[in-house]
Parts: C-alpha cells; structure tokens; sequence
C-alpha cells in the first residue's frame, strides 16, 4: 500500500461523501482492481462488498414524483412492472447490441469488482414507428427495472429557466434508484446551440442535459430516442456508450411481424412486399383495422388484411402490378373472377393467379 497512489483512496472517500451508490460501488472497484497487484487478499476481502444486490437495492422505491411548480402537474410518468404481450421484432444488428447490453447488466457484479460498468446510456434515431419506445420498454422489462418516462409537455416551461430546472429535477429523481429513465423526442431538449435566434435557454438547457449524461449512475439506464439525430448537438453524441439507427423494417421482418396472424408463407410475403417502406406503427395499425373489420362483419382476417395493404400502396402509387390490385379489389367486393377477366381483358386463370398469389386459395 506503500506506493499505491493517495488519489485513488482520495477518490473513493470523495464519491462515498458526495456521490450514488453505483458511483461509489465504482471507485471501490477500481481500487480493488489496482490494489490486486500489490495486495490481492485485501482486494478480495473490499470486492465481497461489490454485490448486485447491494447496487441495485431499493429499485422500486422512488421519492415522491417531481411536478412542475407552476401547473403542478408530474414531470415523469412510471410504469412498473412493464409487461410487453411479446418481445419487438428488430433487426440483427439492433437486437445483438442491446442483447450485449443486457448481458453487461447481467454480469453487474463481476463488472463492479474490476471497476467496470455496464453500458448506462443508449441513443436510438430513426422515423416515427419503427420501434424505438418499444424497445426502451422491453429493455426495462428484461432489466425488471421501473420505466420512468419524461413527459416533455410538462417539462417544457414558457417561464425563463424554469425548463432547466424542470429537467434537473427529473434527473435527480432518477438517479436517486435502479430505473430506466426514457427522454423521448429527445432533439427537444438537446438542440444544437448554434441557433442564432436562441436567447440563452436552449444553451442552459443542453448544458444541464451533458452534466446530467456525465454523473448518471451504473445502476440505471438512460435511453434518448429522436426522430431527428441531425438536429442535436454535436457535444451529445459522444455521451452515449451506444448510438442506435433504427430503420423501417425490411421484408423478412415483415414476415416475421405477420406470422402471428397469416398462416400461409406465401401470403406473408405477398403482404411484405405490399407493406415494404412502411414503419411497423402504420403495419399495426393495418393489422388492427383488419381485425376490427374481420370481428364485426363475421369475416376471415386474411382477406380484410391483404385488402387494406392492397388500398395503402395503391394510394401512395408504389405496387409493382397495380392491375393485380384492382382485380383483386373487384374480387373483395363480390364480383367473379369470370368478370373480372373479362373487365381488364385478362383470361380466368390469370385471375385466378393472381387471387391465389396473395391470398393463398
């Protein structure tokens, strides 16, 4: 101990006095770790400390919600436990990183005694409803970890710094137990602070952001999601132990998305193509409709679903056989294949083709 720096322990005393309890768990970690080279039976007796456990006490018991002091409404909304029907259908690479997220936090302990930490802070930029709220939710889920999520609405003040300190408070909120703390719409709150017309509060604003993002905590996790990454400032990316793009889901994860309601292979990929470029909100929202109309009007779920697709991408003039489209339009509202070949000049079979194509008759 002779020779081993004063300011490691120094360190340690600091972060004990004025810091969480993750923050200590770290120091005492790092010291262990150092401490392995000259002492390693006192490193081993501090690392028993160093439990899962003892970081991740108290997840569930929050001081009372943060409110704004003007409207007196909450600044964060809490939801736990979170309970997903089924896990988000992701691409692989977003899945391998967050699946690698986790297994850090599930190794927290073995992290803590070399004086390591889990990934604490995740960026997800991609278009509304690809899946970025869903994903913050499913990583609190498997985390088993309460959700807090900003309301925005709230934290945004009309009055002169009053957004900033809105926004301190839902960090110190945070930070004070294990959580997954979500700031959607996050270019909201992390604009660039070039903006000639900016009075001084969006630079206040994203200062109290980067000190916040600097001491969060080991034993909580930070997701920002944004529909608009080229709008925050550059000093926010660097903050973020990993950067996610999602984007619109390809064929295959359409399919994937579909196989709970179509049987057939051959009618999902139909449908896949139909719907590629869609986000999977605007596919939910086609497979919902589909369900109501199927429910109500006594009918086969398929044919409703294979109709709206078919409307959708009409509409925006992206089918790749529009005259499929409308044959198959004629044969949803009754008409026989024989006069549909005979409207659009096209023999029985060609129809018959084409029905069975996508929907699997």
């Amino acid at each position: 101990m002779e020779n081993f720096p004063k300011k490691e322990l120094l360190n340690i005393v600091k972060t004990g006095m004025t810091g969480s309890r993750s923050a200590f768990a770290l120091a005492v970690g790092r010291f262990a770790s150092k401490l392995k080279q000259t002492d390693l039976e006192l490193a081993q007796e501090m690392s028993k400390f160093l439990s899962t456990e003892h970081v991740m006490r108290g997840a569930t018991d929050f001081a009372p919600i943060p409110v704004d002091a003007d409207s007196r409404m909450e600044l964060v909304e809490t939801i736990f436990p979170v309970s997903l029907e089924k896990r988000p259908i992701l691409d692989q690479s977003t899945q391998t990183t967050l699946d690698g997220v986790l297994r850090e936090w599930a190794s927290l302990e073995e992290l803590l005694k070399e004086g390591l930490a889990p990934a604490r802070t995740l960026l997800f930029c991609g278009q509304p409803g690809v899946g970025k709220t869903l994903a913050a939710h499913w990583m609190a889920q498997e985390l088993k970890l309460p959700l807090l999520t900003l309301n925005l609405a709230t934290v945004m003040s009309s009055f002169l710094g009053k957004t900033g300190n809105n926004l301190r408070a839902v960090f110190d909120h945070a930070m004070t137990r294990p959580c997954v703390l979500l700031l959607d719409e996050f270019d909201a709150i992390a604009k660039r602070r070039d903006d000639e017309t900016d009075v001084g509060e969006l630079k206040r604003l994203v200062n109290v952001l980067l000190q916040a993002l600097d001491d969060w905590p080991a034993n909580a996790l930070l997701i920002a999601a944004t529909n608009h990454g080229e709008l925050l400032d550059p000093a926010v990316w660097r903050r973020f132990d990993h950067v996610l793009k999602f984007e619109p889901p390809g064929r295959q994860l359409i399919q994937e998305y579909l196989a709970e309601f179509v049987e057939s292979e051959q009618v999902r990929v139909s449908l896949a193509s139909l719907l590629h470029g869609e986000s999977f909100s605007s596919i939910g929202q086609i497979v919902m409709s589909a369900r109501k109309t199927a429910l109500l009007e006594r009918t086969e779920l398929v044919p409703n679903l294979v109709r709206n697709a078919i409307k959708l991408r009409l509409s925006k003039g992206g089918m790749a056989k529009p005259l499929d489209g409308e044959m198959l339009l004629m044969f949803f509202e009754g008409h026989s294949r024989r006069d549909i070949a005979t409207h659009f000049g096209k023999t029985h079979p060609t129809v018959s083709s084409v029905i069975k194509r996508y929907l699997g008759e």
